[in-house]
């Protein structure tokens, strides 16, 4: 069976037990799930928001959950509100295992691979079995977490074989690497061929970095915090390819929220029954833009590829996206001159580098003027050929990777330590 006729075999039970087990979509939904027949009629279904999830979290549980075991999302991209906590069930696993048993002919074979899965735990504690194959160590922002780390990739463990594969998140993997830098040491050494991200995307400077001083393979994936499922990057295509559990993903227009079939949208996501069940999240509005990519032969199925938050980027009234934030800070990464927010680890003198913080940027749209005002780690006024020279290099690059910014490009100095790129009657 293919990704998308099991996903259209899994739909119908997904919405059953959605309105039959949870008040929330009960009220919402009422009587015209009944009417969706295939994932081309879930546009008869509202979205729901992570501002909405946060609100009614309650009512979107099935039934009362015993001692928490799941997954806990931030809030505070909503005005700091409470987080999200998405439970997960014996229940959910036990069909995970089965349908993973099930697609590898009843048993997985023993591998001599040794994966490390670095989790940070500000998204929760763990529950789930560790599977085969695979350890698993928590990742905090503190000394000790960089031994533990080191400590498990310098040496053979019991059964005398070594870490060859990570699972990581980016927010662990950048301070890591620089850590080692740092010390003098080569993460080479460490004999770390493959390395999976999770969390926000690495930029192309910092996987270039990373592929050239691990000398790994870098495999940048996508996931959220909220569903169990990640969406790996794919040899063949590049873009990113969802494993299991089986999910339903939709790319949306981000005003009409019509389907997209080619270039950017919204990515909307809807976890399956089984494989959820005591918090469905249907037709789960990410706020993620994605770039949709072609049919790949090796997934039997398309892809997708991050590029950046709906919120954080220049988009149009008529939801034309005139420039994607990942696209900026893919930009802004490479460049040493612009400044950065410290890093927690920076902040904790757990690294002395202030190149592992987010780029200080902002994005803003106002009539026919879009801008980017960018912050220097020199003074503009004193510098001011530099200056020019490093706006003009950004805005220009900008404007190539989205041509949709084609008008006039102004660049200013708006204050000290500030630098403006602008774009006029576009």
């Amino acid at each position: 069976m293919t990704p998308a006729a099991l996903r259209e075999s899994l739909l119908g039970p997904t919405l059953e037990h959605a309105v039959r087990h949870v008040p929330y979509y009960r009220h919402r939904f009422k009587g015209r799930w009944k009417q969706v027949r295939s994932t081309r009629d879930l546009s008869l279904l509202p979205l729901l928001t992570k501002a909405e999830a946060i609100v009614h979290q309650e009512s979107l549980l099935a039934g009362r959950p015993e001692a928490f075991v799941g997954a806990v999302s931030s809030g505070t991209m909503h005005g700091e509100a409470r987080p999200l906590r998405v439970p997960r069930t014996a229940g959910e696993t036990a069909a995970l295992a089965d349908f993973l048993a099930q697609r590898a002919g009843g048993g997985l074979a023993r591998s001599r691979e040794l994966v490390l899965e670095v989790r940070a735990v500000h998204h929760g504690v763990p529950q789930d079995p560790v599977p085969e194959g695979r350890l698993r160590i928590p990742w905090m922002y503190n000394a000790n977490a960089f031994r533990l780390f080191e400590d498990m990739v310098s040496r053979p463990q019991a059964d005398g074989r070594r870490v060859t594969g990570l699972v990581i998140g980016s927010g662990a993997l950048m301070p890591l690497t620089a850590h080692f830098l740092e010390r003098g040491l080569a993460p080479a050494r460490f004999g770390v061929r493959r390395i999976g991200t999770t969390a926000f995307r690495l930029s192309p400077h910092w996987r270039a970095l990373v592929e050239r001083v691990w000398r790994a393979r870098v495999f940048d994936n996508y996931s959220l915090s909220e569903f169990a499922t990640p969406a790996l990057e794919c040899e063949r295509c590049g873009f990113n390819h969802w494993l299991a559990p089986p999910i339903l993903p939709e790319v949306l227009h981000p005003v009409t929220h019509r389907p997209v079939r080619r270039g950017l949208g919204v990515l909307v996501l809807t976890g399956l029954y089984p494989f959820v069940q005591a918090m469905p999240l249907v037709r789960y509005w990410t706020g993620d833009l994605v770039e949709q990519g072609p049919f790949c032969p090796e997934a039997n199925d398309r892809g997708v590829r991050w590029r950046g938050r709906l919120s954080q980027s220049l988009v149009q009234k008529d939801g034309a996206v005139l420039l994607p934030s990942g696209d900026v800070t893919d930009v802004l990464e490479s460049r040493p001159e612009v400044a950065r927010h410290p890093h927690p680890c920076e902040t904790l003198g757990l690294v002395r580098t202030c190149d592992v913080g987010a780029v200080k940027v902002e994005l803003a749209l106002a009539g026919r003027r879009a801008r980017v005002r960018i912050e220097a780690r020199f003074d503009p006024l004193v510098f001011a050929r530099r200056a020019a020279e490093l706006a003009g290099g950004i805005g220009r690059e900008l404007q190539r990777r989205s041509p949709a910014l084609k008008g006039r490009l102004d660049v200013e100095v708006v204050r000290p330590g500030a630098l403006e790129v602008r774009w006029t009657k576009f």
